[in-house]
């Protein structure tokens, strides 16, 4: 049965909650045989290694829950394994306030569509500013296109209205059956790094009133100087928006979103392998710049001074990403479908963030005796190992990358308990608020040919789970089913839920967003120039007597 989302929170917070007395402990332990017991030399020859087997197989993923992701990804990543998929989205907006109240005689002069990039500020230079832009990746461009939405996102389960909606990667084209009115389109979009200034004129002179940083920012509709269709776009956000005041329309945010059902942003006519970024959706809006009159009462006189504001809705509310993987590489799909026994293991290993695949792994070989315990385990427990060390090494097959396409392969892969769909014990050794390189004792990162360079050939990825198969030993915790993904930030560790399962019920939030995919080796080989590269467990222990 599956574990209440709850329950998995709960267990989580047992785990960080209960880890840090436990692990310090443990390593103070460890600490002090060796120092009151054996010098340093005497040490290093009592402490031995040795190898487990291991089986790790492939599972392919249906469509995963996207209406938890913290940013939204936008445009086309085409894996140079994998091979393409399109990320696009709906969002609902959200009122700022209930029953709005335009003003008297409120007229709309400008209509702002504004979505935030993710970007570092590098250098600043007098009043200007020059940023990286985060999170994009490739350098060809796509058609963007926003509708108004006309599916409407509710915010409750359908089979059961105590739960929460879920949405997956999938529902692209019943959204798109349904859409509305083109609000906008760019035939070759592709983020600007650039800073965004804001200018107005006064007297004639033209001045830099604000700056933003980079964004998706483009005037939908204005009253100077006006095309055509942003003459139409005026008129439609007027009678969408301010002609609604006092109406059922604006009386609350849930109205509002049952009326407006918000926007979605396509992405079509991917050239050159188009790119693919990250929106700050939290910071997005659709800014309605208007001029209403206030009345003065004098003495002896009334007069109307013009008055102006902004009406900013946000994209707030249920916003689904989604993911077309249409455009796979149909062989390799097959290869991932193929690849599956539970029993050996299997000689490749597929990562593929998204719909795509995860690793399935179970440790310490069989259970000859049929006991429900693995005999190289209970050799261990038997013997009464301390371990100083276990770790998984996991060795990139470059035979599966083309040339030259080693900036693709994802810095970091993740390893978490499958059965419980919660962390190791190992997540809390070591922590760093730089998500790249947060949690490397524990998933390490990527080793390369030269680590100078993030654009050369992947080497490997080692695992340690020294806590984890501490607390095995100890009979603490199971030796339970453990998953491996590719992910895009190790610290997003709640779950998605998996459309349709057939094992895989639900993967960490991670690895539904990440987009990146690779190759690894895995138990078995057929070429013995690669069986020092076949996975397996290696411990480092010291016999206790």
């Amino acid at each position: 049965m599956k574990m209440s989302k709850m329950k998995r929170v709960a267990l989580n917070v047992s785990i960080i909650t209960g880890l840090v007395v436990g692990l310090v402990a443990c390593d103070n332990e460890l600490n002090n045989i060796g120092s009151e017991i054996l010098g340093a030399d005497q040490l290093n020859d009592r402490i031995k290694s040795q190898e487990f087997d291991v089986v790790a197989f492939n599972e392919l993923l249906g469509p995963v829950q996207t209406n938890n992701f913290n940013s939204m990804p936008l445009g086309s990543y085409t894996d140079p394994i994998y091979g393409r998929m399109d990320y696009s989205f709906v969002t609902q907006l959200n009122l700022p306030t209930s029953n709005p109240n335009f003003g008297t005689n409120p007229v709309l002069d400008s209509v702002v569509l504004n979505v935030p990039y993710f970007s570092t500020l590098t250098t600043i230079d007098g009043d200007s500013r020059t940023y990286d832009l985060d999170s994009i990746y490739g350098d060809g461009t796509f058609k963007l296109q926003v509708y108004r939405n006309n599916y409407f996102l509710s915010n409750f389960n359908s089979v059961d209205i105590e739960e929460p909606a879920v949405y997956f990667s999938d529902l692209g084209p019943t959204i798109d059956a349904q859409k509305g009115e083109l609000l906008y389109e760019n035939i070759g979009f592709i983020p600007d790094p650039l800073e965004v200034e804001l200018k107005e004129t006064e007297e004639g002179i033209t001045t830099i009133s604000q700056r933003l940083t980079p964004r998706l920012r483009v005037v939908l509709g204005k009253t100077l100087n006006a095309s055509p269709n942003q003459i139409a776009q005026l008129a439609f956000w007027q009678n969408t928006i301010l002609d609604q005041e006092g109406t059922s329309n604006l009386q609350s945010n849930s109205d509002f979103q049952n009326y407006f059902r918000g926007l979605y942003f396509k992405v079509d006519d991917v050239i050159f392998g188009g790119n693919l970024t990250h929106l700050n959706i939290n910071e997005a809006s659709v800014d309605l710049y208007i001029t209403s009159q206030i009345e003065i009462i004098g003495d002896n006189t009334t007069i109307f001074e013009s008055q102006q504001s902004v009406f900013n809705l946000d994209f707030g509310g249920n916003r689904v990403g989604f993911i077309d993987n249409s455009q796979l590489n149909p062989t390799l799909v097959s290869d991932i479908q193929a690849a599956n026994d539970d029993v050996n293991g299997e000689e490749l290993l597929y990562l593929k963030g998204g719909p795509g695949s995860i690793v399935l792994l179970d440790l310490f070989g069989e259970d000859a005796d049929m006991n429900g315990e693995a005999d190289a385990l209970t050799e261990i427990i038997a013997n009464d190992w301390l371990i100083n060390e276990a770790s998984l090494t996991f060795y990139v097959d470059q035979n599966s990358f083309p040339i030259g396409t080693g900036a693709s392969e994802p810095e970091r892969i993740t390893v978490y308990d499958f059965d419980n769909n919660v962390v190791l014990a190992d997540f809390l050794l070591s922590t760093n608020d730089i998500a790249l390189n947060s949690n490397v004792s524990h998933l390490g990162r990527l080793e390369r040919v030269d680590q100078e360079d993030e654009s050369s050939e992947g080497v490997k990825y080692k695992i340690r789970l020294t806590q984890h198969i501490n607390n095995i030993i100890n009979g603490d915790t199971e030796n339970v089913r453990l998953a491996v993904a590719v992910t895009q930030n190790v610290n997003l560790i709640s779950n998605s839920d998996v459309k349709g399962p057939i094992l895989v019920e639900e993967i960490l939030l991670g690895s539904a967003i990440s987009h990146e995919g690779t190759v690894l080796h895995g138990n078995l080989s057929s070429n013995p120039a690669d069986d020092d590269k076949r996975l397996r467990l290696k411990i480092f222990y010291t016999e206790s007597n």
